[in-house]
């Protein structure tokens, strides 16, 4: 325990290190207050949004790394060693998940009419049995300071990318759409795993921020890629808003509806049109300060943009969209994912 806190702390610093503690702490004081009464099953949606943002991130830090594997881009190999450190995170993952599924039958979360896909036993095994492959495949393959010191093969990483959109399209399905049975979209999928993409990419340039590891030239590189990233996202989500609006039909209208215009405009701010008006500057795309701002305000649009994927499904229209609780189980998460990423190996050379 002694080793494991002083790691914690030289890879934070003190008060930080203790800061993620305490917010991991009243993280899991609001959930289990919030499974008392009728709210629990918005507070098993608070926490699935949150795992789904969380576990996407790390999930897509390390499909960075696989991905500019294949794509040998200099500026990005900084970054891709910074990747392979969010594997740290997959213990807290897998217990996270345990806890959703378990909720599956007790909260419920999960409505009936899902037919035999959102059969419970049938979905935890597929849970279950993809996540292991995930992460069990990241940790052989893409962690830093494997005991051959080699590095991941284009055809893994390859593989990488592949296991990811297939298995964040199954997250998509059952805990997006699982919720709210009466939607039907095929764009859920992969809207969700570029969501997960986007955020691990933000959270490598964060920490690659912090470390001072990126030239000028590098963060300007890195502040197109997101650029595009932001257009892209923009497209997926209009694709969705697009098809609802055009065809207007009830499912996929009351889907919409449950959801307050305020919140989902604010997403697509953070999420595209504040990037993607101050990275076409090249100041902003080269100064640590703003880049690092950008990104910040990014990832707390696609986390916002999870909660709102999930959590009206499962409350009441005549609460907030976003609860003084749905916050505190979040914080709890960052600080898990905090304590959990920075106790993973530092990559020796980048990759």
């Amino acid at each position: 325990m002694t080793t494991w806190l002083n790691g914690v702390q030289a890879g934070l610093g003190r008060r930080l290190a203790w800061a993620a503690m305490g917010a991991v702490a009243v993280g899991l004081i609001a959930f289990s207050t919030g499974l008392m009464g009728a709210d629990s099953p918005r507070t098993f949606g608070a926490l699935i949004a949150s795992w789904l943002f969380f576990a996407g991130a790390a999930a897509g830090a390390l499909a960075f790394r696989a991905f500019f594997h294949v794509v040998d881009a200099r500026w990005a190999r900084p970054l891709a060693a910074l990747g392979a450190i969010q594997v740290g995170f997959a213990p807290v993952a897998f217990a996270v998940l345990a806890v959703i599924l378990l909720g599956a039958g007790l909260a419920p979360w999960l409505h009936s009419e899902g037919g035999v896909w959102l059969h419970i036993p049938f979905l935890v095994a597929r849970q279950v049995v993809l996540s292991v492959v995930l992460f069990g495949f990241a940790y052989l393959k893409l962690r830093a300071g494997r005991p051959d010191h080699a590095h991941p093969s284009v055809a893994e990483s390859v593989v990488y990318c592949l296991l990811f959109a297939v298995v964040l399209s199954v997250w998509a399905f059952d805990f997006v759409l699982g919720p709210a049975p009466e939607f039907q979209s095929t764009l859920i999928g992969p809207y969700l795993f570029m969501s997960a993409f986007t955020a691990g990419t933000g959270v490598v340039t964060l920490f690659a921020l912090v470390q001072k590891k990126l030239t000028d030239d590098e963060r300007g590189d890195v502040g197109a890629f997101m650029l595009a990233l932001s257009i892209f996202w923009g497209y997926l989500f209009w694709s969705q808003y697009l098809t609802i609006w055009y065809g207007n039909l009830p499912d996929e209208v009351s889907f919409a509806l449950a959801r307050d215009a305020a919140p989902v405009l604010a997403v697509v701010a953070l999420v595209f049109v504040v990037p993607f008006v101050a990275l076409l500057h090249p100041r902003g795309r080269s100064s640590p300060r703003v880049l690092g701002g950008l990104i910040a305000a990014q990832l707390l649009g696609l986390w916002l943009n999870c909660h709102l994927l999930v959590v009206p499904s499962l409350s009441t229209r005549s609460g907030p969209a976003v609860a003084l609780r749905d916050v505190l189980i979040a914080l709890g998460m960052l600080g898990a994912f905090a304590l959990s990423t920075v106790r993973a190996p530092r990559p020796a050379v980048a990759t």
